[in-house]
């Protein structure tokens, strides 16, 4: 959801999956007009990816389908002012090709196995309106062939050239051409992947004079020599031109099933991510990666990395980390200008299941998410949601400190929500929650961080951020959505839910009361 405040009423922005996009009075919730993404006769349109609000215009990706099979992917602007879409930006059909590592063939973008789930993110240009978007692609099941595609494209050229001006960069994050034709789980093979797919999208930080995107990958293969970056975080700049800054002779030989700790710390622009010194292996409850390497085991049990999104954050004595959670439960903590150097890692959720209770989803990991984070006496707090696809291991909200050990970053366990020892914490949070935003309290002021914990009855929690005291439980009308971020306005949460036992879509708004 997005907010418009630039006309006489506040109105919320409702993307819907069928294409459709609604404008609801922030104060009533009544519905004051509606339109539906363009689209070629006898298809259908499907809308995932979080449009960008522009100066008063809406950018939009979405994609066409046929008899379930998508046929484009596309973008489009609409005037939130007139009510139309804008004919000065002509749809933009997405397409693409990228020579392979070695110029020997080509890799071509293929709308039927490419997905955006990713928000659409962008960057206000000097003299000029319009900014630069960027667009991200995954896949929906992992279905091959599938990569990691990003579009730059650049608004003021499409305005005055047309939607073929519009693209000026693209980059493929896994340039192979023969991929797997099909996949019994995640992309066990480690070829091809690197899909760009957290809802969040990139993290675009910095502004138009010097920006960065600090983009994370899921499933397939590491291989600097092949340009395979999958399951990584990848330091871009305008222009997509990417170097990945590793020395040379410390990555000559670099073995994607176990890369050399020397190559990987050498990596300026590459965070690759790597067990701590004490680990040998991912410990999944089904003990499937006892013969396999860290990074086979990531690939082989699909606990991509780029199923969060990272933060940026400021530390005390003015340096700058990545905070990065990975699908297996554990966050690692990067050094945000050499992101080789991986200052510290922690396991903050068990893995998921038991000889007793065996794990519902492996695949589906212990955190997809985008951590918020907020500070107190200049110290950063972290709250990353995590969930359980079993019934044997708690999970919910977890705190993390960002303190200094003989001047090296490290990450200190804060609070936890449910408490671990409690009941509850075996029950709530058994699949993917909602995205975590923070929002005053307003009758203390207090920043607290909110989410919805999906189920039959979704509950809103509002956690207090200094100490982790629950100051909201509130049931919902719906089950909520998963992976949606709530929205903040006037003192008042918006939130994406479903009535329960349909399909049938709504938004539940909540106002926080100033005064019992």
């Amino acid at each position: 959801m997005l907010l418009d405040t630039s006309g006489p009423q506040a109105l919320i922005i409702v993307p819907i999956s069928n294409g459709d996009i609604a404008f609801l009075n922030a104060v009533s919730g009544r519905l004051i007009w509606k339109t539906q993404v363009p689209v070629p006769a006898h298809e259908q349109a499907q809308l995932i990816s979080t449009p960008a609000l522009i100066n008063n215009k809406l950018v939009i990706l979405y994609q066409c389908m046929i008899k379930g099979v998508r046929t484009s992917h596309r973008l489009a602007v609409l005037d939130l002012k007139k009510r139309t879409w804008d004919p000065s930006f002509p749809t933009l059909i997405l397409s693409a090709e990228k020579t392979t590592a070695d110029s020997q063939a080509s890799v071509i973008f293929n709308p039927a196995t490419a997905f955006s789930h990713a928000a659409v993110k962008h960057m206000a240009q000097k003299n000029t309106p319009w900014s630069i978007l960027y667009l991200s692609f995954g896949n929906a099941g992992d279905t091959q062939p599938y990569h990691g595609w990003l579009f730059e494209i650049d608004m003021a050229a499409w305005k005055a050239k047309g939607a073929k001006q519009a693209i000026r960069n693209v980059i493929v994050t896994t340039p192979e051409a023969k991929c797997p034709v099909k996949l019994a789980q995640g992309n066990q093979e480690m070829i091809c992947g690197g899909g760009i797919w957290t809802p969040a999208g990139p993290l675009l930080y910095g502004d138009h004079d010097h920006y960065e995107l600090f983009v994370p990958t899921g499933n397939g293969q590491i291989d600097l020599k092949r340009h395979d970056y999958a399951n990584t975080i990848m330091r871009l700049r305008a222009g997509l031109q990417f170097d990945a800054g590793c020395d040379t002779n410390h990555c000559a030989n670099f073995n994607p099933s176990q890369p050399s700790a020397a190559c990987m710390a050498s990596c300026k622009n590459l965070f690759i991510p790597r067990p701590d010194k004490d680990e040998s292996v991912l410990p999944p409850s089904n003990g499937e990666c006892k013969e396999k390497t860290f990074w086979e085991c990531l690939a082989w049990m699909d606990h991509d990395l780029g199923a969060s999104a990272p933060i940026k954050v400021q530390l005390k004595n003015g340096s700058s980390v990545l905070v990065q959670a990975g699908k297996e439960g554990a966050v690692y903590l990067i050094d945000a200008d050499h992101l080789g150097t991986q200052h510290d890692r922690l396991q903050i959720i068990e893995p998921c299941g038991s000889a007793k209770d065996p794990c519902k989803a492996l695949w589906m990991g212990m955190i997809v998410t985008q951590p918020v984070v907020s500070y107190s006496e200049d110290e950063p707090i972290v709250v990353i949601p995590t969930f359980m696809p079993d019934i044997t291991h708690p999970a919910g909200l977890v705190a993390l400190k960002i303190g200094l050990k003989n001047g090296i970053p490290q990450l200190k366990r804060f609070w936890q929500f449910p408490q671990s020892t409690s009941r509850q914490a075996l029950t709530a949070f058994r699949s993917h929650p909602s995205l975590p935003i923070i929002a005053p309290w307003p009758r203390t002021g207090d920043p607290l961080v909110w989410v919805v914990d999906i189920g039959v009855r979704g509950t809103l929690y509002g956690i207090r951020i200094k100490d982790g005291a629950l100051i909201v439980a509130h049931p919902l009308l719906g089950t909520g959505r998963q992976l949606a971020s709530p929205l903040f306005y006037n003192d008042t949460l918006y939130l994406a839910s479903t009535l329960p036992g349909t399909n049938a879509s709504m938004v539940e708004a909540y106002r926080l009361a100033a005064s019992p």
